[in-house]
């Protein structure tokens, strides 16, 4: 008896919006597609020749993927003309903005789906649903089309695993100051201690984020039926298969490092990359051990005097 194959589910991918979690997740993108699924990446029109960018850089291999870009409801939130990403937010006032219109942004993407599941072919219908960290209105529509929902944050496993331990225990409230040490034993036998002020947002007091849309989060985080990081075992030896467990048992993909698709002229100093040959002629200049890379990120905004 022949065997009977099984069609590829179409991934739906949604990235929140902020370059720092654009880039990683189309890389995830690009990668289903590259193993022949299906896959379409919903964003806003100020992202997509990011998006787009993205999907060219990795080659032939993303051929399968479709970009489609949803108007992103600027205007109606509060927020300036064209303000599609959080790094483009002119102030932390109106950080609450901005979640107030990927809400509606939500609404309009769960709309464009529906349309799918009515009038697509089976093979272009929703199939499974992999959505950025804050993108909290995921979960709801992937039960609406009766797919599994999969949560990207950006983090390395390592540091969710920390999240998930603060979260649950929560030593940092108990904390006398920002720069009072606590524990925090995720991996035994190994130590670990931090300050509050090394934390992410969530968990400062001074958080931006209204408290409404944090408890939205960790609703999401706990609602979804599992976790893609970008990362791998051997950089973050346990920490994986730790996050697991400690999560209930959720799916844990680490598929990392993603910006390695498509892109082999970023490592190999033979490709025939101006740029690849440039940086490893710079660094061959110096000597072993000499060189720091810091990255500040995207969203950080500090004056010229800090940096320096």
């Amino acid at each position: 008896m022949a065997a009977s194959l099984c069609p590829k589910p179409h991934f739906v991918v949604i990235p929140w919006p902020a370059t720092s979690h654009i880039i990683p997740i189309v890389d995830i993108a690009c990668l289903l597609a590259g193993y022949g699924a299906p896959v379409t990446v919903i964003t806003t029109p100020a992202s997509a020749q990011l998006v787009q960018g993205r999907v060219e850089r990795a080659g032939p291999g993303s051929s399968g993927l479709t970009v489609t870009a949803i108007p992103f409801p600027a205007a109606e939130a509060g927020l300036p003309d064209g303000c599609e990403r959080l790094d483009h937010t002119p102030s932390v006032d109106l950080v609450p903005n901005f979640f107030d219109a990927t809400t509606r942004f939500g609404d309009a993407v769960a709309r464009h789906c529906r349309l799918l599941m009515a009038t697509a072919t089976p093979a272009r219908r929703p199939g499974c649903i992999v959505a950025g960290m804050c993108n909290t209105w995921a979960h709801g529509l992937a039960r609406e089309l009766g797919t599994p929902c999969f949560i990207f944050h950006g983090f390395g496993a390592f540091a969710l695993l920390c999240c998930e331990y603060l979260n649950t225990h929560k030593p940092h409230e108990a904390a006398a100051s920002l720069d009072e040490l606590f524990d925090v034993p995720v991996l035994p036998p190994f130590e670990f201690r931090f300050a509050r002020r090394q934390l992410p947002l969530q968990f400062l007091p001074s958080c931006s984020i209204p408290e409404v849309r944090l408890r939205e989060l960790r609703e999401f985080e706990m609602a979804v039926d599992g976790i893609v990081v970008n990362s791998f075992e051997e950089l973050e030896h346990g920490s994986a298969a730790g996050l697991a467990a400690v999560t209930g048992g959720k799916a844990v993909f680490a598929v990392g490092p993603v910006s390695l698709c498509g892109a082999p002229g970023l490592l190999d100093p033979r490709a025939d990359s101006d740029d690849a040959r440039q940086c490893m002629a710079w660094l061959d200049a110096k000597k072993a051990r000499s060189v720091l890379y810091v990255s500040f990120g995207s969203v950080g905004r500090m004056p010229p005097a800090q940096v320096h």
